[in-house]
């Protein structure tokens, strides 16, 4: 997942989730930021709780590393961990697609691409 937002003290930023497993279920969840200056931070997001709330969703983890990156710019290069119960960013988060071509789907015939039978005349054997 990309996103970009806007700050008033480093402009437009992007910001890159990269989700473990199959479908960004799995942790650790690692998320990239880069302001148009190239500074660039690095941000984990480690479950260690047990609690019986659930865990944070993706955008959530993205808003809560935003939160951290705005609150103390880090410096250039750094990796910090970062835990559910931080601030979040409130700011509008803008959704970007990257021009890499996408994999093919699986396909998996339903219904409507099923092979069809001739159809047979009620009361008739075949």
């Amino acid at each position: 997942m990309n996103f970009t937002f806007s700050s008033l003290e480093h402009g437009t930023c992007v910001v890159k989730l990269w989700a473990t497993g199959r479908y960004g279920f799995s942790l650790p969840k690692k998320v990239d930021i880069t302001t148009p200056a190239g500074v660039s931070c690095t941000f984990l997001y480690i479950n260690k709780k047990l609690s019986l709330k659930p865990e944070p969703g993706n955008r959530m983890i993205v808003r809560i590393a935003i939160g951290a990156f705005l609150a103390a710019a880090p410096p250039d290069g750094s990796t910090i961990e970062i835990d559910p119960d931080m601030p979040p960013y409130a700011g509008k988060l803008t959704p970007v697609r990257l021009d890499a071509p996408r994999a093919p789907m699986r396909v998996r015939p339903g219904k409507s691409h099923a092979r069809t039978r001739p159809e047979a005349e009620c009361g008739t054997t075949t």
